[in-house]
């Protein structure tokens, strides 16, 4: 499917799963240490997005043999429950849940502390965005941000999911060990080569190297001094995680094809993490117009800026992200920032406005220009990969 087709097709939805539903074509075989690991067939795994890696995505990229991973950050503890429950009916697959550790979550910020002058110069510059939206101003404090993150983790050990996927946190010794003991495996991602040194030592099963070309948050568990920080390419920090590290290293940033897969392979990677490209399938569960910026767009179209959340994350760059950064004002504490802002994205989305939406995407949508199934995104990484090395190695031969 080329960009023109794009709205004709993206409406298309998954009707009819089952968990006895298998994909009707494999890929030729492709394992590394990590599928054993993590008992899947192959070495890719869609990362636990918040606000798109819903019960269907996941199941769909199991099904097709990846680990598909839920997003569980912000889900009450019945909710999350609920939601694992219906990836079990859809499969009988390994599936993990993904949750943030960020140090400003444990607790959460305190948003009536936060200085009153700090909140009204969020809302003045929001209100320009809700005055074009057609909806109410606001120099109300925003909610604070609920504290979920210790009964999310007792649901995944009640529920022995087969893996934690942790982001923006280093779990420490005592929670890899309650996991370790019922069965459950624990990855977690980093994006420096001295924080997969400390998620290591807590004794994680495999890290995943987060490089800066990556969508969505900048997996840090204290937020960087500035937008450069913590930013090192995956060709570079992959390699170095590798050799810092004994536990299977997972590549993320800037994959979306076979070629990336078999480019981190080379680097010494036992699998592969990815996002954006999944959010650019028929069951991810975001508005279409989200998908539809990440198949027309460039890998020079986005930024790393904490306007959308109060953290660090690349995004499409849109209206919202480029007129709050030129307006000089603060950002509220980690997704408090996200809470002051909710009633512009959920009038984006409503109106389907792209300019004041978050589209969260990393570079790789350069490299995407199609709509297709996720089960179809697990084996066309697989065939691809196999083709880019085989293609490597006649290349070297005939060299």
């Amino acid at each position: 499917m080329d960009r023109r087709s794009f709205l004709t097709l993206s409406g298309a939805g998954v009707v009819g799963a089952s968990r006895q539903r298998t994909p009707r074509k494999r890929a030729a075989a492709f394992r590394t240490p990590l599928c054993d690991l993590l008992g899947i067939e192959y070495p890719i795994l869609q990362s636990g997005m918040g606000r798109v890696a819903g019960p269907e995505l996941v199941a769909e990229v199991c099904r097709a043999g990846g680990l598909g991973i839920l997003a569980g950050l912000a889900v009450k503890a019945a909710d999350l429950r609920a939601q694992i429950g219906r990836v079990r009916e859809l499969t009988d697959r390994p599936f993990g849940v993904n949750l943030w550790l960020h140090t400003e979550l444990r607790p959460p910020v305190d948003a009536s502390k936060i200085p009153e002058e700090r909140v009204r110069a969020v809302q003045t510059t929001l209100n320009r965005f809700r005055e074009r939206l057609n909806i109410p101003t606001t120099f109300a404090r925003p909610s604070g941000v609920p504290d979920l993150i210790a009964e999310a983790f007792e649901i995944i050990l009640e529920e022995r999911v087969q893996v934690w996927s942790i982001g923006l946190g280093d779990p420490g010794p005592e929670m890899v060990r309650r996991c370790h003991e019922r069965g459950v495996k624990v990855i977690a991602m980093v994006a420096t080569v001295e924080d997969a040194r400390a998620v290591a030592a807590s004794g994680v099963d495999a890290v995943v190297a987060q490089g800066s070309e990556a969508g969505g948050h900048r997996s840090t568990w204290i937020k960087p001094a500035s937008r450069e920080a913590a930013c090192v390419g995956t060709m570079v920090l992959v390699p170095q995680v590798v050799d810092a590290v004994k536990v299977p290293v997972i590549a993320a940033g800037g994959i979306a094809d076979g070629r990336g897969v078999a480019a981190a392979i080379a680097l010494g990677a036992s699998g592969v993490m990815l996002g954006t490209r999944f959010v650019a399938t028929r069951e991810a569960s975001v508005p279409p117009f989200w998908k539809k910026a990440i198949v027309e767009g460039r890998s020079d179209a986005t930024t790393n800026t904490d306007v959308l959340s109060g953290l660090y994350a690349r995004a499409i760059r849109n209206t919202l992200t480029d007129e709050y950064a030129a307006s000089g004002a603060p950002v509220l504490p980690a997704l408090v920032q996200a809470n002051a802002a909710q009633d512009v994205y959920n009038a984006a989305a409503t109106q389907g406005n792209p300019e004041y939406f978050p589209l969260i995407a990393g570079q790789s949508t350069g490299l995407i220009d199609d709509l297709p199934g996720a089960a179809e995104v697990v084996r066309s990484l697989v065939t691809e990969a196999r083709a880019a090395m085989d293609s490597a190695s006649r290349r070297i031969s005939a060299g």
